[in-house]
């Protein structure tokens, strides 16, 4: 096989944001190029999806980060997928992977990157991860790049904005009339979708406030697709239900739960709402533009970054007066709801696709390569 070897290093091998971001990178890399050796530190169904896009995948189950025995084993596997396929450089597709693939880079004398998916605070965490050497940090946003050197002063930290795959994300009528009907949801009834994890730090109490202020009782539904992730935080789905029913919304909010493929609810939607306040990126903003529907989220983030207000979609304020104003405004206009999803497609076709951003990877890769 032809190309430059290099080993890429996660975490988890199950379906997460960040996950879903190397699977499309993995998708659309050049295969002339790199030859990819992939580590998983757990087990998982992204294994084998790994092995049909064409990588060497390898897992061992490293344990807790704190048992030095687990952690000094999981480095000697690290460095001998190293030695055993010639890599030139070891990418870590998180902080917590760059614990152990930067430093089993460094005791190969190779180069290594890694990647920044969330937004960093300066955490001992943090501060530690931005000590092991790296020849670049890659960021999903000028946001995060922001508060990456800030944590990092000295590393050179670079953006590579996420893409998705056109093939996948699209408006599909068929998806859309069988999410509709599975619940009970007609065809001329209005629907924000809000699509996430439901963890405090998404807020989705906001969206169903808002929900509330402009359109309880008319003909629209608000759809809730997500649930508790990792076991973090299974309280909160049963407080958003709670609020849910005090708000009297019983008949127009739906809670569908956490959902592996998310594409036909996006084409169930009329428009989808974001409500995190630090969103280091924002997926599910630019899934949902590429299928022509409009995006209302917070003015700040990676969001930002994505939308032109009004122009192919709305960022609000973060509070949930201001999202009830624009919810409210979309909802009444269904002409411009049109033409902003149209804007919307032609942002993700120029800026946003996988493609952009594996050849972005690819640059960055080659330039620290040769510099390393």
């Amino acid at each position: 096989m032809s190309g430059k070897r290099i080993v890429i290093v996660n975490h988890v091998a199950e379906l997460g944001g960040a996950e879903r971001v190397l699977m499309d990178m993995l998708a659309h890399l050049d295969k002339e190029r790199f030859q990819v050796e992939m580590i998983f530190l757990s087990e998982g169904r992204l294994a084998e999806a790994a092995k049909s896009l064409g990588c060497n995948v390898h897992v061992i189950n490293s344990g807790r980060i704190r048992s030095p025995r687990q952690y000094w084993r999981t480095i000697s596997f690290i460095r001998k997928v190293i030695r055993q396929s010639g890599a030139e450089m070891v990418v870590s597709w998180a902080p917590k992977p760059h614990m152990y693939g930067g430093v089993a880079a460094m005791m190969e004398g190779k180069s290594s990157i890694w990647w920044q998916h969330g937004m960093p605070t300066g955490t001992a965490f943090d501060r530690i991860v931005s000590r092991i050497p790296a020849e670049a940090i890659l960021c999903p946003s000028q946001s995060v790049r922001e508060a990456q050197v800030s944590v990092s002063p000295r590393r050179h930290v670079d953006v590579n904005y996420p893409g998705i795959n056109k093939e996948t994300f699209f408006y599909n009528s068929e998806l859309r009339t069988a999410v509709r009907q599975k619940y009970g949801i007609p065809e001329q009834v209005f629907v924000f979708t809000f699509i996430g994890r439901l963890q405090r730090w998404k807020r989705t109490e906001v969206a169903i406030n808002a929900f509330k202020e402009a359109l309880a009782g008319r003909d629209a539904r608000l759809l809730i697709i997500g649930g508790a992730m990792f076991g973090i935080e299974k309280e909160y789905e049963n407080e958003l239900k709670e609020l849910v029913s005090r708000s009297g919304l019983e008949e127009q909010v739906i809670f569908a739960g956490h959902q592996q493929q998310v594409e036909g609810f996006i084409s169930a939607s009329d428009a989808v709402v974001h409500s995190s306040m630090y969103e280091p990126f924002g997926m599910v903003v630019v899934e949902a533009m590429a299928a022509g529907r409009p995006v209302l989220a917070v003015n700040n983030g990676g969001p930002a970054e994505i939308i032109c207000h009004g122009v192919d979609g709305y960022l609000y304020d973060g509070s949930a007066g201001e999202l009830a104003r624009y919810m409210a405004e979309v909802y009444g206009d269904r002409n411009l709801t049109l033409r902003v999803g149209d804007e919307a497609k032609k942002t993700i076709e120029s800026r946003f696709t996988a493609r952009i951003m594996a050849d972005r990877f690819t640059h960055v890769v080659e330039e620290r390569m040769a510099n390393g």
